[in-house]
Order: C-alpha cells, then sequence, then structure tokens
C-alpha cells in the first residue's frame, strides 16, 4: 500500500430519513471503500463503512415516533464515512425524494469483490463475528477462488455490548485485530450489535476501515441461499428470504415493510423541493446555521444540516426556522438534530 495514500474525493451525500448516503455505484462504493481503507485512522480513529438496509432503518427509528428509536444506531450511520443503500425500496424512495441513489449496493456482493480487489492490491483482511464454521467457510472459500489472498485473521467471540466486563473484551479483540496488522475489518455480528461495536471501538482500532455485513459469512459459506438475480434486481429478494425461513421471517418482513412504508410516505409528503430554502453556516459558530426562506427546504439544505451535525458532533442550532422546515425536518427524522426548540413526540 502507499506510503502517502491520496485523501478521498469529497462526493455528494444526500439526505435520506437522517442518514447522508453515498451516491455510488457498485464499482464507485468499491473504489471509495479501498480510498478509504488505505488511509491512516482519522481523528475518530478506524472509519466506519454501512451497507443500509430496511432492517437498520426499521432498528433506527420508530413509525410513530419522530426521534430515533435507537439513538446510538442514528448516531453510528449518521457518522459513518461511508454508507451504501443495501435494499431496493431505500433507493426507489431515494428517487421520490429527488435524491436519487444510482442503484443498490448490497453488503453481500461487495464483500466478494472485496477479496477479489484485496488479493490483488495486497490488502489485508480480518473477520471477526458470525458463528465459527461458517466464518472459517467463508475464509476457506475466498482464499481458494482468489489466489494471494491475506485473511490475517478469524475472530468469533461472542461479544454483549452490556455485559460488566464489555470495555475489556473489546479491547482484547482490538488487540487481536490491531497486531494482525489489517487493513480491513469485516464485522458479521449482526445490525444493530455490528455497527454499536465498531463505533465504540474505533478509537481503538489500527486499520483503515470497519464495515459490518450481517449474515454475509453465511451466504457465502453456503448456510443459507441468495435469491436469483431476477429477484435480487427487481427488489422482490424479502420474498425468497422468507420463502427459505417463514418460520423466522414473516414477521420480520412483515413489521418492517410497514414501518418502513410509514416513513417513506411522511419523507414523501414533506419530500424537499428543488431551489427552496437554503441553509447558511456561521463560520465563526460552528454548529449554528440560518434558514434562508421559509418554505420546504432544498436537498442541499438537508444535506447541509446533516453534515453540520457531523462536523459538529452533535445537535446544531438553527435560526431563522419555520414551522413547515420543522415539519418537514420531523418527518425526515432529523429533528433531534436541532440543539433548542425542537418539539419531541
Amino acid at each position: 500500500m502507499p506510503s502517502n495514500p491520496p485523501v478521498p474525493e469529497e462526493r455528494p451525500r444526500p439526505a435520506v430519513l437522517g442518514m447522508r448516503f453515498d451516491a455510488l455505484t457498485v464499482p464507485q462504493a468499491l473504489d471509495r471503500f479501498f480510498e478509504l481503507a488505505a488511509l491512516p485512522p482519522g481523528p475518530r480513529g478506524c472509519r466506519i463503512a454501512a451497507t443500509v438496509n430496511v432492517d437498520f432503518v426499521v432498528n433506527t427509528y420508530c413509525a410513530t415516533r419522530s426521534t430515533p428509536r435507537n439513538p446510538a444506531l442514528a448516531r453510528v450511520l449518521r457518522r459513518a464515512e461511508l454508507v451504501i443503500a443495501d435494499g431496493m425500496p431505500l433507493v426507489w424512495l431515494s428517487r421520490l425524494l429527488g435524491t436519487p441513489l444510482p442503484e443498490r449496493v448490497t453488503g453481500a456482493d461487495l464483500v466478494p469483490m472485496i477479496a477479489e480487489r484485496a488479493a490483488r492490491d495486497h490488502v489485508k483482511l480480518y473477520f471477526l463475528g458470525g458463528k465459527e464454521e461458517y466464518t472459517r467457510g467463508a475464509a476457506e472459500i475466498l482464499t481458494k477462488r482468489y489466489p494471494g489472498l491475506e485473511i490475517v485473521g478469524i475472530d468469533t467471540p461472542f461479544v454483549n455490548l452490556d455485559a460488566p466486563d464489555a470495555g475489556q473484551t473489546d479491547l482484547e479483540i482490538c488487540r487481536r485485530i490491531n497486531e494482525s496488522g489489517a487493513s480491513i475489518l469485516l464485522v458479521g455480528f449482526g445490525n444493530p450489535k455490528q455497527e454499536l461495536w465498531a463505533e465504540r471501538n474505533r478509537a481503538n482500532l489500527k486499520c483503515g476501515i470497519a464495515v459490518g455485513i450481517g449474515g454475509t459469512f453465511n451466504f457465502i459459506a453456503g448456510a443459507v441461499k441468495r435469491a436469483p438475480d431476477w429477484m435480487r434486481h427487481s427488489g422482490t429478494e424479502w420474498i425468497f428470504r422468507i420463502i427459505q425461513e417463514p418460520g423466522r421471517l414473516w414477521k420480520r418482513y412483515g413489521f418492517g415493510l410497514l414501518v418502513f412504508n410509514t416513513l417513506a410516505l411522511f419523507a414523501f409528503l414533506n419530500r424537499p423541493r428543488k431551489g427552496g430554502a437554503g441553509i447558511v453556516a456561521h463560520p465563526d459558530t460552528p454548529g449554528v446555521l440560518t434558514a434562508t426562506g421559509r418554505g420546504r427546504f432544498s436537498p442541499e439544505a438537508l444535506q447541509a444540516i446533516l453534515d453540520a451535525y457531523v462536523s459538529a458532533d452533535g445537535p446544531v442550532e438553527i435560526r431563522g426556522l419555520s414551522g413547515r422546515q420543522r415539519r418537514q425536518l420531523r418527518a425526515h427524522r432529523m429533528i433531534d438534530m436541532l440543539a433548542s426548540g425542537a418539539a419531541h413526540d
């Protein structure tokens, strides 16, 4: 890897349901991932990538409350350095909101591509989480498929984020990862545990990037079959999953789609308006913004509010905020980003 890697190019990150998504195609997402992996840890430590699907959204928000169901998870996903849409419903919603994402980028598809690029570029991977037999099986399949691939660690610990000794356990896991010399950490704890664990430990990790991959080790090892290509591309992969595991998944997908569709409806009814109200930052007062105009915010304004929230590492103040704009922020799950004057349900 180069000793002085270039800083990744800044790209638009449109706001969709209170998260900053990267508007990237699959090849662009892979390039961005390796650009970030090549960098040394940043001010907050290891960088985080998230492959967000409907489950992520449902785990983060509630249909009947405008504030997050899981504030810690919302904070992780807003602060992540790379966020891609792993679900066609999110792609469709982005298009309805006038902030189109080019295509779906699934974690299950991305991991083999990461392995292929890592083998070519001599980048070291570390596998964390999953059931041991499937994680090791996935590692064996990938190393056979991509000669030269270096998987420098396979670790499948039991992780309880709330255990009294969780901090000490985390430090030991981080020590093993750091000693391996890995640049890329693939975390298979499932959402939200994998994202919360990565955020909690990013300052202690020396790898370039960590990404939560859910059950991808199981897919690669053949323990769970993936849907045919036409179902993946049409957004009906969830039907295939329910057919495979009806007893476990029908309630999860049914409830998830109900919640997501409710969130999407409110966001669409309060969608950003092209050429609408904007946002001006106060360079001498970080975290303070002023709304220009009284109508609905533009897509760029919503992105600017999210960017300011992340830069300030906390709530921001928006001066001149109208009632209509407040309703729009509530519908887009951004009302909790306000430092004061927010109406909480």
